[in-house]
């Protein structure tokens, strides 16, 4: 990022070639190091001198540039390298993203990068920028003018890092696009920008998480450092999620898996480039809000209520006001407005902008209010004159001084007039009711330490063979770990089948006991509410033939046959293994509307209380057990405690395990405890 010399391997002048643009950037960005073009052929470059091969320079360059084809790359890294050089840009394509023959080209590169203990971004990348000394070593076309700033932007996508860095919203403190980066990794970006005085905020844009272990330890400095990590992630759509016969593997897929990780290391996760960056905007300068409610000022009722139903949507919570603010706000507004969160402070703050200053140091002074907005549009197209009337609401939000930060918000993302903008001197304006709602609530929300510290592998597999563990071998397994279910056998034969409902002496369920039938119900291998003994035989050689018909080459170990669980709220609680980041835990809605309630929260292990109670509040669930239409509130208690023993037992088998499904799980009523009502164990 700061290199004394740079050599670029294929420099030329010739338009469209990577490595004449890295010398026209480095020219037009004021590089103050020493530009060495390197080209077997052709005696200067721009006027530079040029030298035939890195070995015929008169020194070794701090960081080379190789802007020639894949094949010959790994051939001169290596003489880089023995050369002393110990940093690299390969900005190739043909590597590890086309196949088994750039596969090996990668591996190649890597080893020689690693033998020689080189950095080295790319290879399939654009490369990268420092603003504050001009080190541009980036194949695509740089804007002198660029706007600076603090934000540094990490991509591993070349356009994206065009797009963001040149959207005029947030000044950049440098561009750095990684390719495949084999050698050096997004922790390893990350760790540098941690301690680099010219960058507040970091982001990135993610496609994947290959070492969550080095992005987990680099977010240790980052907080230490106090500054501010945001994500845009692409590539979250079901089509990237992993399929199993659990219904777990359906209700958590590798997005939610790699948003948990987010949310574990403390990096703001964004869902759109437009939220990205007004995040980006919002923090820099080391302006992260804090947690808590907000309050919204404007001039129109209806804009402040528009605010707000936004708010409700992407989960920003408007404080309540305390009496004495209420009381404040009433001496301050004419007698026709209301004081109250949302305040519409109304047309009174166009001729005397104290009004609207005044209501900003009533909502400071309100120890309820964390961040207060100033939602207020002035639209660009606005005349000049018309403009003008609302310079004196700009100034009054530039001139504030209070503690609780206020931002300044237009609600159209085409953002303010210019003139406006000028009178809202060095306030923090965000553009676009969403993106800025969303991007408020996303900074305010995200951790500021690392709670993910990676899953072990375990120490007590499950069996060797792969493949599914039949209900009733899971149901002890279970039971070891105070997750019961109800009373029952499994029946290999009808007579069996009457001899034990007999025993249980009360309406029975029966399933099929097969570990080759996931979904039993869809096999017609339930029935439930059986009563008496000759009718669970009947029942028996009913489910037996349907369980035949719906999967011929199934192992049939017969039927299990077990007491009936009514009432309660049914859920679904699962685990299932997401490499790199390890076993997750899902809760949520149960039963046979699950996947298509799609009702359930995901987070990575381990589990404990705290968080259990906080993934059951993000679902439905949390009305459902506090009891609806005159149920009686079940058993919470019991769930979030199943909940920390399925994460221990995960931890445990980690190695073992692929999913883990229990579903239903009955929550009966508060105080009776918990009854897995269905089980199914897939094994690694």
């Amino acid at each position: 990022m700061a290199p004394r010399s740079v050599a670029v391997v294929g420099a030329t002048e010739r338009a469209g070639a990577s490595a004449g643009y890295v010398m026209r950037n480095l020219i037009g960005m004021n590089y103050a190091g020493r530009i060495l073009p390197v080209h077997p052929r052709e005696s200067s470059v721009f006027g530079y001198k040029a030298a035939p091969s890195i070995s015929a320079l008169d020194e070794a360059p701090d960081c080379v540039v190789i802007g020639i084809g894949a094949a010959h790359v790994a051939g001169v890294l290596q003489e880089a390298g023995q050369r002393g050089t110990r940093a690299a840009v390969v900005l190739a394509s043909g590597f590890g993203e086309v196949g088994e023959t750039g596969a090996a080209l990668e591996a190649e590169l890597t080893e020689v990068a690693r033998r020689h203990g080189m950095v080295l971004c790319g290879p399939n990348c654009l490369g990268l920028v420092s603003l504050a000394n001009g080190a541009a070593l980036y194949s695509s076309t740089l804007d002198p003018a660029m706007k600076r700033g603090r934000m540094a932007l990490i991509s591993a996508s070349g356009a994206s890092a065009i797009a963001l860095g040149n959207s005029g919203r947030v000044g950049v403190s440098a561009l750095v696009s990684m390719g495949n980066a084999p050698v050096t990794s997004l922790g390893d970006y990350l760790r540098w920008f941690a301690q680099d005085p010219e960058t507040d905020v970091i982001g990135l844009v993610i496609e994947g998480i290959r070492d969550p272990a080095s992005i987990a330890s680099a977010m240790e400095a980052v907080h230490a450092a106090g500054k501010t990590a945001i994500a845009l992630r692409v590539g979250r759509s079901a089509e990237g999620q992993r399929a199993t016969a659990a219904h777990t593997g359906a209700l958590a897929g590798a997005a939610e898996a790699q948003a948990a990780f987010l949310a574990r290391v403390g990096i703001v996760d964004l869902p759109d480039m437009d939220s990205f960056i007004e995040a980006g905007v919002l923090c820099s300068g080391g302006k992260r809000p804090k947690a808590g409610a907000v309050a919204v000022v404007g001039v129109s009722g209806g804009g402040v209520a528009h605010v707000t139903d936004i708010a409700s949507e992407v989960g920003l919570h408007l404080a309540t006001l305390a009496p004495e603010t209420v009381e404040r706000l009433r001496v301050l507004l004419p007698d026709f407005a209301t004081p109250q969160n949302p305040l519409d402070v109304t047309g009174a703050a166009f001729g005397d902008p104290n009004v609207y200053r005044g209501a900003l140091d009533a909502l400071d002074a309100d120890p309820k209010v964390a961040v207060t907005i100033a939602a207020q549009d002035a639209p660009p197209g606005l005349s000049p004159a018309i403009a003008a009337e609302y310079s004196g609401i700009a100034g009054a939000v530039a001139t504030y001084a209070g503690n609780t930060p206020v931002i300044a918000m237009s609600n159209l993302s085409a953002g303010v007039h210019p003139d406006v903008a000028a009178a809202y001197g060095d306030a923090v304006r965000l553009h676009g009711t969403r993106a800025t709602l969303t991007a408020i609530a996303r900074c305010q929300a995200a951790s500021r330490t690392v709670t993910w510290h990676g899953a072990s592998a375990g120490d007590a597999p499950l069996d060797a063979e792969p493949g599914p563990i039949n209900e009733a071998v899971a149901r002890a397994i279970f039971a070891e770990i105070g997750l019961n279910g109800p009373t029952g056998e499994v029946a290999a034969t009808a007579d069996e089948a009457v001899a034990i409902a007999e025993r249980i002496g009360s309406k029975v369920a029966m399933k099929i006991a097969s570990p080759d039938i996931a979904h039993k119900t869809e096999a017609g291998g339930v029935v439930l509410g059986v009563e008496g003994g000759e009718a669970a035989g009947v029942i028996f050689e009913r489910i037996m033939a349907s369980a035949r018909a719906y999967a011929p080459d199934a192992r049939l170990d017969g039927a299990l046959v077990q007491e009936m669980v009514t009432g309660g709220v049914e859920v679904l609680l699962g685990l299932v293994q997401h490499p790199p980041f390890g076993p997750g835990l899902v809760v949520g809605a149960g039963g046979t509307l699950t996947e298509l309630m799609q009702d359930a929260a995901f987070d990575l292990l381990p589990i404990d209380a705290e968080r259990a109670e906080a993934m059951i509040a993000r679902t439905r669930l949390a009305k459902l057990l506090a009891g609806m239409r005159g149920a009686p509130a079940a058993d919470r208690r019991a769930l979030v405690d199943a909940m920390v023993a399925l994460s221990e037992f995960g931890e445990r088998h980690a190695a073992a395990i692929e999913a883990v499904d229990l579903n239903p799980v009955a929550v009966l009523p508060e105080g009776k405890g918990i009854r897995l009502l269905d089980s199914l164990i897939l094994r690694a």
